[in-house]
């Protein structure tokens, strides 16, 4: 990381922080949700939906402001956002307030990513924005393994005290980012207003296409905890459930740590569509094994062919719109593409219902499917993109 400007190692740095500061509550929210407000867990992982499905609407306008705004200061005002947040659901008292506070939350951690992706492909040559990419993912892995057990282990002296402490960690990140110079290059052709941009991301087919495909890949590799542990619950007992759940999650962890940047540097957008196919072949190939896995070694194997087509799926899609986007609607490109985050919202729920309906092993094999005609919608978009080069 030392090689890169000094702006890409703080949006670096601050990338990691923010995900901690969210991965430490992110084992204690539900929880403390109901014991503060009352609610079971059903209306408590609508709450979260419906915060969720909010937010990644709002994000499309977020990303509209990204072109037209300074980055560095928005980035700042969704970390103090964050910050802010975390502190005021402490005081969690009211139902509408703290679905406010949840949505202002998830809004701000949408736009710090859709920033910092924007400010990635301004501040490197194309060469090396797949193993930035590729090197944010790790980042990210990095905390999502080591935030939730901090959080539980602080919870246990004081259960307030690890939203108070990712609050601080947010605000105090913000000092980072203040260390970078403002921007001060003008880009030609600003978008003049949020209509015209909604008509140009509208009149995109290539996007659109390639948006649907992600969110159909996004049900798949989105929320995979979410169906895994429902699926576990349904066939295995709730202790041998745990500990199958705590192999793989390692073995996805360790896997991404490991390998996420080596796979990154051999992403070239020429074979983008490529690399998106092999990568949904992968979850493919994953989750079939998970439909026959019946040992903990069986469940890691799975899990490592499935790690794989998320190391390359990840960056290829993030290197994808910024080969699509235009230079003066990066942010909005990204936002638009945010939108496939919808997809990780309808997997529990799609998930659920098979398991209640059907087979248990029949949900792999959905899945499977929506995964195909993800990958086929962005290898077709790849195809589109290529035609148009040439």
């Amino acid at each position: 990381m030392a090689t890169y400007s000094l702006v890409i190692r703080r949006l670096m740095i601050c990338s990691l922080t923010i995900v901690v500061s969210r991965a430490i509550t992110s084992p204690l929210l539900t929880l403390f949700l109901s014991n503060k407000l009352g609610l079971n867990q059903q209306d408590v992982g609508l709450l979260l939906g419906i915060a969720v499905f909010i937010a990644t609407l709002l994000a499309l306008y977020g990303g509209y402001i990204i072109d037209r705004l300074e980055k560095r200061r928005l980035l700042i005002l969704a970390m103090l956002s964050s910050a802010v947040g975390f502190v005021l659901l402490t005081f969690a008292q009211n139902l509408y307030l703290t679905t406010l506070t949840l949505v202002i939350t998830e809004t701000a951690s949408a736009l710090f990513l859709i920033g910092s992706k924007a400010i990635i492909s301004e501040n490197l040559p194309m060469g090396q924005r797949a193993k930035v990419f590729s090197l944010r993912y790790t980042l990210t892995n990095i905390g999502y393994a080591t935030g939730p057990m901090l959080g539980v282990v602080i919870s246990g002296v004081q259960p307030l005290a690890p939203f108070l402490i990712a609050g601080g960690i947010a605000f105090f990140s913000t000092f980072l980012m203040r260390g970078i110079p403002a921007d001060t290059s003008t880009t030609p052709n600003k978008p003049q207003s949020f209509l015209n941009t909604l008509v140009t991301l509208k009149n995109d087919r290539t996007l659109i296409m390639f948006t649907c495909g992600c969110l159909l890949s996004t049900v798949v590799h989105g929320r995979y905890t979410l169906y895994l542990s429902q699926y576990l619950l349904v066939t295995q007992d709730a202790h041998r459930a745990l500990e199958t759940m705590a192999a793989i999650l390692a073995c996805n962890a360790i896997s991404v740590i490991l390998l996420q940047y080596q796979i990154g540097r051999f992403l070239k957008r020429e074979q983008l569509r490529y690399w998106i196919a092999v990568g949904s072949s992968l979850f493919i190939l994953g989750l079939i094994g998970f439909s026959y896995a019946d040992s903990l070694v069986s469940w890691c194997l799975a899990m490592f062919v499935f790690t794989l087509g998320e190391m390359i799926i990840y960056p290829a899609e993030f290197l994808f719109i910024d080969t699509l986007a235009p230079e003066e609607l990066r942010g909005s490109y990204y936002g638009a593409q945010n939108l496939a985050a919808l997809g990780g919202a309808l997997s529990p729920v799609i998930c659920g219902y098979l398991l209640t309906h059907s087979a248990p092993s029949t949900m792999f094999y959905a899945l499977s499917t929506l995964t195909a005609l993800g990958g086929l919608l962005c290898f077709l978009s790849g195809r589109r993109v290529s035609i148009a080069q040439k």
